[in-house]
């Protein structure tokens, strides 16, 4: 045992290298087995849908067909993206090889990295866990699986079903605390795969650069929404409170805060107000209607940030205690009041959401611009210049018009973030990309070894060398100095 690794502790070393054994025994490489892993993971989806969403209900105090919305179908899109199309995501791509290669054959294959560790969080238990791992077996790897210790149900029950539908030497799943993550991280993985917070994020991408490791960091951020003039309220307030409300706004993707035109600020709240009566007619009720907080430490943090923007209440407010859950609660405030609000210092990540007004537009994107870049951006608005305008002057992970949240549900668009959002992308094709190395070959037979490419050079064989490569003569550019 080396000395980097002295404090891990031998079973997890075991497990790693257990699977590292059945992967470079190939177990995972045949295109056959592949397809046999994701209907086993499929049939553990569907034959124990009950109990899945009853563990998510037993941690996080979310109604139940919520969880088939937001985790199941959204597991089981991704296996059935992967079974339509794996075949031809693990065909070689044959680029055309220049004439200067002459006579060669090249083409680019991607090759699983091995064993991944997937680190997941709390917020989405079943699908930030299962997701990555749909593309992790289409990929061919091995898995190792660390789910949050803080939804505790959730991850006794995977802990139970995995090894009844997946072979342990594919998957294994690891349960622990913070503890169990920092020395998983200790160890050498062929590529990690974590969700959560930038905070954490940062710590994961420095453990991993100790051994040069791949890494995909799926990160969040403050989302902002940007609510032009000029469209249809009702519409926009029915798709924000859509994607803010589910899981009570803890949600990654969730907007995290509105910016809209001041003249139109207080038909924006009335419409807001009148969509959560027509979402929530009986009220919000912890298990059968609403999601509650997920524990104790983030239920304070969410029920200081309304007492602390009290001046800023617009709507909402209420704190039940004892059932750990908070109403969607609506603040209104300016540009230059945002800067120093406490609810602008952090992601919110639950059911708040402030409504910053401004006069120009150009001033809301400055706005964007002076904070880290969001994991999204959603815009609503039929102007199609302004459209183009946030889509140039930008950089976010994804930018949505017209909607919230909706680009999570399909497998043919990328996700991921950018910079304290995150680092890389998966779902369908780049799921499968991320988990592979895309390896470059290059094939020449022993025929026709022309002498041009070696020693010694003569004017002739650069003349030639030149031609063939494109490559021109220095000229004076007449530019001026840089």
């Amino acid at each position: 045992m080396t000395s980097e690794h002295s404090s891990v502790s031998a079973n997890l070393q075991d497990i790693r290298n257990a699977l590292k054994a059945s992967f470079h025994a190939g177990t995972t490489l045949p295109l056959k087995k592949r397809f046999e892993m994701l209907d086993r993971l499929e049939r553990l989806i569907l034959e124990n849908q009950e109990r899945l969403c009853q563990a998510v209900e037993d941690d996080l105090g979310r109604p139940k067909d919520d969880s088939i919305v937001v985790e199941l179908s959204v597991v089981i899109e991704e296996i059935h993206a992967a079974r339509k199309e794996l075949s031809r995501w693990v065909k070689p791509k044959r680029p055309f090889m220049p004439l200067v290669l002459f006579p060669s054959k090249g083409y680019v294959a991607p090759v699983p990295y091995g064993v991944a560790l997937i680190i997941s969080p709390w917020n989405y238990p079943i699908q930030l866990l299962l997701a990555p791992l749909v593309s992790a077996l289409a990929a061919g790897n091995c898995a190792v699986l660390k789910p949050s210790e803080l939804t505790v149900r959730t991850s006794h029950l995977l802990a139970e079903l995995l090894p009844a539908y997946l072979p342990d030497n594919v998957v294994r799943l690891v349960s622990g605390g913070v503890e169990v993550s920092t020395e998983l991280l200790m160890l050498q993985w062929d590529i990690v795969f974590f969700t959560g917070s930038t905070e954490v994020g940062r710590i994961v991408a420095k453990a991993t650069a100790t051994h040069l490791t791949p890494t995909v960091l799926e990160l969040g951020g403050k989302s902002p929404c940007i609510v032009d003039k000029n469209i249809p309220l009702d519409v926009a307030a029915r798709r924000i409170l859509w994607g803010k409300t589910m899981n009570a706004g803890q949600t990654c993707v969730a907007p995290d805060y509105i910016l809209t035109p001041a003249s139109q600020a207080e038909a924006l709240v009335t419409c807001l107000e009148k969509t959560l009566t027509h979402f929530f007619p009986s009220g919000f009720v912890r298990k059968k209607t609403f999601c509650g907080i997920v524990n104790q430490r983030h239920f304070d943090r969410l029920s200081n940030l309304v007492l602390e923007n009290k001046p800023f209440l617009k709507s909402g407010g209420k704190i039940d205690v004892a059932e750990q859950l908070i109403e969607p609660t609506f603040f209104v405030m300016s540009l230059e009041q945002a800067h120093s609000a406490t609810i602008m210092s952090e992601e919110i990540f639950g059911p708040l959401l402030p409504i910053i007004t401004y006069e120009k537009v150009s001033d809301a994107l400055e706005f964007i611009k002076k904070r880290e870049k969001p994991l999204t951006l959603y815009v609503f608005s039929a102007d199609e210049q302004l459209c183009a305008t946030v889509e140039r002057k930008t950089q976010t992970g994804s930018l949505v018009i017209n909607d919230t949240v909706i680009q999570l549900a399909t497998s043919r668009l990328p996700f991921g973030g950018v910079g304290a959002s995150g680092i890389g992308s998966y779902h369908g094709e780049a799921g499968f990309e991320a988990f592979s190395h895309m390896r470059a070959i290059l094939k020449r037979p022993f025929i026709l070894d022309f002498p041009i490419r070696y020693r010694p050079w003569a004017r002739w064989k650069l003349w030639i060398l030149r031609k063939l490569m494109k490559f021109p003569k220095v000229k004076q550019s007449g530019l001026p100095p840089a």
